[in-house]
């Protein structure tokens, strides 16, 4: 794809600084990359159907309010959440999880314990999936700085013709 000749290509990236000026290697950066492409976790966790229920009439219809399947659901959500952040991070130069298993999505939440084991505060871990949740959405805010970037750039090739 192509717009105006410049071809499009590669995720949306953002970085977190986390400072570290006394350590060795100076302050840490994460790379979150957008993902775009759900496929793998739909693969190894594919959404749960929903139990059935007879009513009345012999016809049978999901029951989508079930306790155990709102439950299920729930936990699903979980994962999705913590394979994105995962699969977002995998764009970090040299980042190695130590009981992460991107196979095993028992093992997906092991990502913030060792986040803590490594010496990250619960802010500087919250501001790190901060990240992963900005390159993967879009809000107003981006909405807003792109239009204003845009019409700012409009105004100066108006001033310059």
């Amino acid at each position: 794809m192509k717009i105006k000749g410049k071809k499009i290509e590669g995720p949306g990236v953002e970085y977190v600084v986390i400072p570290r000026p006394d350590s060795e290697d100076g302050d840490i950066v994460f790379t979150c990359a957008a993902v775009l492409d759900y496929d793998a976790f739909d693969k190894l966790c594919p959404l749960p159907d929903p139990p059935m229920v007879l009513k009345p009439g012999g016809i049978q219809t999901p029951d989508v309010e079930d306790e155990d399947y709102q439950k299920i659901i729930s936990e699903h959500g979980i994962k999705r959440i913590d394979w994105l952040t995962l699969k977002s991070l995998e764009s970090t130069e040299g980042l190695e999880w130590e009981t992460v298993d991107m196979q095993d999505p028992v093992t997906w939440k092991n990502y913030n314990d060792e986040l803590k084991q490594a010496g990250f505060t619960f802010m500087e871990i919250a501001h790190i999936r901060q990240g992963v949740i900005s390159v993967n959405s879009f809000d107003d805010r981006k909405m807003k700085e792109a239009r204003e970037r845009f019409l700012a750039g409009r105004q100066k090739e108006q001033e310059n013709s």
